[in-house]
């Protein structure tokens, strides 16, 4: 099987060529922002930081950061943290980061995390020429935040921010373990014929008996927005992720929580007219069946979430739909597909999946020593935490 090295979410970093030699680069210096009020003034010399940095994802960008504070600042169960480095007055680092009050049994615990923590994503946004300002952040974390536990997502273990971050975490007596969530990827490079043949016979036998069974039902339609098209039904295609969303298993009619309606639909309004916004929607006969919801950048797409009509169930619309996504997708020249978390219905139709590092750095002192315990020795006490697949 045909596969590649691919730099997502801040890892597998491209390899930046060494600084001219002459006068020492100065250490930026690091201020913390604890409001999404305070976000606002960031965004030029974030989106041109961002434009400047390619070892990043999409998740790094200021259009979804913003947006996922603006929607969860007040459900975090904590407080942001963003912090901004600089050098000089030029902008050279961000850290969207949270702080969360967790507790082990009644043993209260503070936890600096990345935003968007709950899809084990998120990321620093520095210069690829000086990966070690992921370094300067946490030393700037230890000398102005309290905090027991640091937990930061998809870092590469053999590049050189995963070496700065260590030997500050070694500098401040900082104890470190750490987890794997890999990633499944689809290559979509030779083009969705020969990825779909590289799948197992009985993956595309299933694939082909469900479309049947869709044929069966009503006539399938893909609609809602695919980067330049569909722009013009952008509101309808949102209300219709939403009910899709509240006919799921998920929800079960429940009206879906203000904090995530906001969200998705301010994505969908941000980036649907830059023609980054993937949102496509299956709809069977009459009724809409299934969506997928993601974002696409430097022909690289990044999975937020989906959701199927629990009444369509048996006929797996999802999977269908997922299909029918990609061989558009290689159509469209995306050559690559990313989506969080290495779930067992993935492993499908994933081409690989590739190590995603989750770091831990406890602080000294009793509470964060009982918590490594609970959490290395103890893992369904770990559970509780809401680190279900730590």
């Amino acid at each position: 099987m045909h596969t590649a090295t691919f730099v997502i979410a801040g890892s597998r970093a491209m390899q930046p060529a060494p600084e001219p030699t002459g006068s020492p680069i100065a250490t930026p210096t690091v201020e913390w922002r604890r409001a999404f009020s305070e976000m606002e003034p960031l965004a030029g010399p974030w989106r041109e930081l961002e434009a400047s940095v390619q070892a990043r994802s999409v998740l790094a960008t200021f259009d979804y950061n913003a947006t996922w504070y603006h929607h969860y600042e007040d459900a975090l169960g904590g407080d942001p943290l963003i912090g901004v480095a600089r050098r000089g007055s030029d902008v050279v680092g961000i850290a969207p980061l949270v702080i969360r009050r967790r507790r082990v049994g009644r043993v209260p615990l503070t936890c600096i995390e990345f935003a968007a923590h709950e899809a084990y994503a998120g990321e620093f946004l520095v210069e690829d020429s000086h990966p070690e300002t992921t370094a300067v952040f946490l030393d700037s974390l230890v000398r102005t935040a309290k905090f027991d536990l640091i937990c930061f997502n998809d870092i590469d273990l053999t590049s050189d921010r995963y070496s700065a971050l260590r030997e500050a975490a070694v500098r401040h007596r900082l104890t470190i373990e750490v987890t794997d969530h890999p990633n499944a990827i689809v290559d979509l490079r030779p083009g969705y014929e020969r990825y779909f043949r590289g799948r197992s016979a009985h993956f595309r036998a299933s694939i082909r008996r469900h479309a049947r069974l869709i044929e069966a039902v009503g006539t399938p339609t893909v609609g809602g927005v695919q980067l330049t098209r569909g722009l013009d039904n952008l509101e309808e295609s949102i209300t219709r992720l939403i009910a899709i969303n509240e006919a799921s298993y998920k929800l079960n009619g429940q009206r879906l929580a203000d904090c995530h309606r906001g969200f998705l639909s301010e994505m969908a309004r941000r980036f649907g007219p830059r023609g980054m916004l993937a949102l496509p929607i299956l709809a069977i006969g009459d009724r809409d069946a299934a969506f997928v919801f993601g974002l696409v950048e430097r022909n690289c797409f990044y999975d937020i979430t989906l959701a199927y009509d629990e009444g369509f169930a048996r006929l797996s619309p999802g999977m269908h739909l997922i299909q029918e996504m990609l061989r558009d997708f290689a159509a469209e020249g995306v050559h690559t597909v990313v989506s969080h978390g290495a779930h067992d219905y993935k492993k499908h139709w994933a081409s690989e999946f590739i190590p995603s590092k989750r770091v831990f750095l406890f602080a000294p002192g009793l509470r964060a020593a009982a918590t490594r315990f609970i959490r290395f020795s103890l893992g369904s006490a770990w559970r509780r935490l809401g680190y279900d697949d730590a």
